[in-house]
C-alpha cells in the first residue's frame, strides 16, 4: 500500500472513529437534556434540587477516581502497541482493572459513609434543616453504588479506544443513558403515582418527612423515595454498559491474543507501568474537572455579587440556575463533539509522536483541530442565532432565560477549543502543562468573575468563563506551538473561511426567524421556528462546506463535490 493510500486510510479511520463518539455523546448529551423535563414536573424544583446536591458530590468522586483513565489507557495501549510491546499492554490492562475494581470500592465507601457529613455541609447554616440533612444522605447513599461499577468500566473503554475501536464506548455509552432514564422515569412515575399509598412505600415516605410539603425544604417523604431510586439509576445504567462492554469484548477475540512482545524488546516492571499510567490520567482528571470549578466559583460569587447589587433571592437564584443547568446543559451538546475529537485523537497522535514522525503529527494535530471547528463554529451560531426559540422550546415555563443562552452559547467554542488542545498535549507528552493552563484559566475566571457579574448582571458570569478558557487555550496554543512548529496559517485560514460560511448561515437563519417568529410568543411558534431555523441552517452550511470543497476535505472522499461532466 503506497504512503498515500495509507495516510487516506488513516484519516478515514480517524473521522469514522470519531463520527462513532461523537453520535454517542451527542445522544447522550441530548437524553441527558430531554429527560430533566417530566422528571422537574414529577418531583419539583425541591426534588430537582436534592438529586443535582447529591450528583454534584457523585460527579466529583468519579472526576477524581475515572476522569483520566479512558484516554489515559487509550493512549498507553497505542503508544506501546507501536512499538510492538503487545504483551505490555495486556499486562497493564489486567493490573490496571484490579486497581480501577479498589478504586471503586474506595470510592464507594467513601460517599457512603460521609455522606451524612456532606449533607450537613451543604446546609450547615440553616435552621431545622435534620430533615433535608436525612434526605440528602440517602439520595447521596443511593448513587454511590455507582461508584463500584463504573472506574473498572472507564478501563474496559480505553482498552478499546487504544485499539482504534471506538464502537464499544459509543454504543455502551448510549445503552448506559437509556437504561439510566428509563429506570429513573419509571421508578418516579411507580412510586408516585402507582405505589403512592401502599402498606410498603407509606411507612417509609412517613418516616422521611410524610406526605406533605415541608416547610423548610419544600420536600416530602414521597419525593425523597422518588429521588432516592432515581439516583439509584447510575449503578442500573453502569450495568446496562457493563453488559454491552462484555458482548464487544467476546467479539474482539482478534485484539487479545496480541499478547507477545517481540523478541528483544525490555520487560518492564508494572510498577513503572502504573506511575505512568497515572501520569497520563492526572492531568486529564484535571481537564475533567475544570468545568465543575468554574461552576463552582459562579455557586460562590455569582448569587452573593448580585445579591448586593440590590436583586431579590428569587432573581439571583434564577440567573444562577439559568446560566449553570440550562444555558450550560445546551452548550454542552455541540461540545460534546470536540470531545469526542479529543478521545480518537490520542492514540492517533500519541502513535506517531512515539515513532518520531512529527511531520505526520504536524499534519494530524491540524486536520484535528479543523474537523473540530467544522462542526463547533456552525453548532455555536446557530445556538446564538435560535437561543430564544430554542430556549423556549426546551424551557417553556421560563422562556425569559433565553438571554443567558444567547451571550453564553460562543462559550461552545472556546470549550471545544480547550477540549482538543489538552487532548492534543496530552497526545505529545505534555500533559502536565495542561494543568498550568487550566489553572491560570481558573484565575482569570475568578478575578474577573465578581467584577463582570456587577458590571453586566448574571450574564457576566458568562463572559468570565469565556475569559477563563481563552487564557488557558492561549497557553495551550503557545505550548504546541513550541513543542511541533506548528504552522498555523491553513488553520486560520481555513477557520476564517468557516467563520464567514457561519455567518451566511447566520443571516439565513435570522431571516427564517423573521418569518416564522409571532409577536405573541407560544410553545407551539418556538417549536416550529426552531425545526425550521435548524433545517435551514444545516442545509446553507451543509451546502456551503461542499461546495467549497471544505467538507471532502476534512471529512473525506463521501463529501467532496464534483463538477458534472
Amino acid at each position: 500500500m503506497s504512503s498515500s493510500a495509507k495516510q487516506d486510510s488513516g484519516r478515514a479511520s480517524f473521522v469514522k472513529g470519531t463520527l462513532l463518539l461523537s453520535a454517542g455523546n451527542l445522544i447522550s448529551r441530548m437524553l441527558g437534556l430531554l429527560y430533566t423535563f417530566p422528571f422537574q414536573a414529577m418531583v419539583g424544583i425541591a426534588g430537582v434540587t436534592l438529586y443535582q446536591a447529591a450528583y454534584t458530590y457523585y460527579a466529583i468522586m468519579i472526576s477524581i477516581s475515572t476522569a483520566g483513565i479512558p484516554v489515559a489507557v487509550s493512549k498507553f495501549i497505542a503508544k506501546y502497541n507501536a512499538l510492538g510491546e503487545y504483551g505490555t499492554s495486556q499486562r497493564l490492562f489486567r493490573q490496571g482493572m484490579k486497581l480501577m475494581l479498589a478504586t471503586g470500592v474506595v470510592a464507594f465507601l467513601l460517599l457512603f459513609f460521609a455522606a451524612p457529613w456532606l449533607s450537613e455541609l451543604m446546609v450547615r447554616n440553616s435552621e431545622n434543616n435534620q430533615q433535608y440533612i436525612d434526605s440528602l444522605t440517602l439520595v447521596t447513599r443511593s448513587v454511590s453504588f455507582a461508584l463500584l461499577l463504573i472506574p473498572a468500566m472507564s478501563m474496559v473503554r480505553g482498552y478499546f479506544q487504544g485499539h482504534q475501536d471506538m464502537a464499544p464506548t459509543a454504543i455502551s455509552q448510549v445503552v448506559e443513558q437509556i437504561v439510566r432514564i428509563l429506570f429513573l422515569l419509571s421508578g418516579t412515575m411507580l412510586v408516585l403515582f402507582v405505589f403512592a399509598d401502599s402498606n410498603f412505600i407509606q411507612p417509609i415516605a412517613n418516616a422521611l418527612g410524610g406526605t406533605q410539603s415541608v416547610e423548610t425544604t419544600e420536600l416530602n417523604g414521597l419525593k425523597v423515595i422518588a429521588v432516592t431510586i432515581a439516583t439509584f439509576s447510575a449503578f442500573i445504567g453502569a450495568i446496562g454498559s457493563f453488559a454491552v462492554l462484555i458482548m464487544y469484548w467476546k467479539r474482539r477475540k482478534d485484539i487479545h491474543r496480541q499478547t507477545e512482545n517481540p523478541a528483544g524488546t525490555p520487560v518492564r516492571s508494572m510498577k513503572s507501568l502504573l506511575l505512568e499510567l497515572l501520569s497520563y490520567s492526572i492531568p486529564i482528571v484535571m481537564v475533567g474537572v475544570s468545568t465543575p470549578l468554574y461552576q463552582l466559583i459562579d455557586q460562590l460569587t455569582m448569587v452573593n455579587t448580585l445579591l448586593s447589587t440590590g436583586a431579590t433571592v428569587s432573581e439571583a437564584t434564577s440567573a444562577y440556575g439559568f446560566l449553570t443547568g440550562n444555558a450550560h446543559k445546551i452548550v454542552l451538546i455541540p461540545v460534546s463533539v470536540a470531545a469526542s475529537v479529543s478521545m480518537a485523537t490520542i492514540p492517533l497522535v500519541t502513535r506517531s509522536f512515539t515513532t518520531g514522525d512529527m511531520q505526520k503529527v504536524r499534519n494530524q494535530v491540524n486536520h484535528i483541530f479543523q474537523v473540530s471547528f467544522f462542526v463547533t463554529i456552525p453548532a455555536v451560531i446557530g445556538l446564538v442565532a435560535l437561543a430564544e426559540p430554542l430556549f423556549g422550546t426546551l424551557f417553556p415555563g421560563d422562556r425569559e432565560g433565553w438571554v443567558y443562552l444567547f451571550h453564553y452559547a460562543p462559550s461552545a467554542f472556546f470549550l471545544a477549543y480547550y477540549s482538543v488542545a489538552a487532548a492534543i498535549l496530552q497526545g505529545i507528552n505534555r500533559q502536565y502543562f495542561t494543568i498550568f493552563a487550566t489553572s491560570m484559566g481558573l484565575l482569570t475566571k475568578l478575578a474577573l468573575n465578581v467584577p463582570l457579574v456587577y458590571w453586566l448582571g448574571g450574564i457576566g458570569a458568562g463572559y468570565a468563563t469565556i475569559a477563563g478558557y481563552i487564557v488557558a487555550i492561549i497557553l495551550m496554543v503557545w505550548m504546541i506551538q513550541r513543542t511541533l512548529h506548528f504552522p498555523y496559517k491553513q488553520l486560520l485560514r481555513r477557520t476564517i473561511l468557516m467563520f464567514l460560511m457561519g455567518g451566511t448561515m447566520f443571516a439565513a437563519v435570522f431571516l427564517s426567524l423573521l418569518v416564522t417568529m409571532n409577536d405573541e410568543a407560544s410553545w407551539g411558534n418556538d417549536i416550529f421556528a426552531t425545526i425550521v431555523g435548524v433545517t435551514i441552517g444545516v442545509l446553507v452550511y451543509g451546502y456551503l462546506g461542499w461546495r467549497s470543497h471544505l467538507a471532502g476535505k476534512l471529512l473525506g472522499k463521501r463529501f467532496e463535490y464534483r463538477r458534472n461532466g
